[in-house]
């Protein structure tokens, strides 16, 4: 006849030795995963909105924000100072290939976005005809103010001043 103990010993040994194999795999993933520094990303959990209506858009605080805004450089020394009056709706600007006059408020770049601005005008010509600015931080706000000059009796052209 065969004992208790016999038959418990049994069972404990095939459990045990069922589940080293199963242990092993554990062990070498998560020496894997700290040996070669890989991060596994949390996947963002959606709902049932998420699915019928789509994500929603980025907020305000996420995507960053470009003022344009353009002035009289009576003295051309690149800075405004007293008395240099704001020039109104008097050159443009390219913005990702759209067209903005003038002072300009482009809300909604993209975070870590390279983009380049380019100006022009006809009755006034900018001093700085091509700026750019990268996006570093959510929420960022860049400011760009264009000194500009008289034009010289011929309307100022797209092309960058090297």
């Amino acid at each position: 006849m065969i004992r208790i103990s016999t038959i418990t010993f049994l069972l404990i040994s095939l459990f045990v030795l069922g589940l080293l194999p199963a242990a092993a795999g554990i062990v070498s993933a998560a020496e894997t995963h700290t040996e070669f520094n890989v991060r596994k990303d949390i996947e963002k959990k959606g709902n049932i909105f998420d699915l019928v209506f789509g994500s929603p858009p980025p907020l305000a605080t996420q995507r960053g924000i470009l003022l344009i805004d353009s002035f009289f450089d009576k003295n051309e020394n690149g800075r405004r100072d007293t008395g240099e009056d704001g020039l109104n709706q008097e050159i443009f600007c390219l913005v990702d290939n759209i067209e903005y006059s003038v002072p300009a408020f482009i809300p909604g770049l993209a975070y870590r976005g390279s983009y380049k601005v380019l100006c022009a005008g006809e009755r006034y010509e900018p001093a700085i005809t091509k700026e750019d600015f990268f996006i570093e931080r959510r929420g960022q706000i860049v400011r760009v103010d264009i000194p500009c000059r008289k034009a010289g009796g011929e309307a100022a052209l797209l092309k960058p001043k090297h």
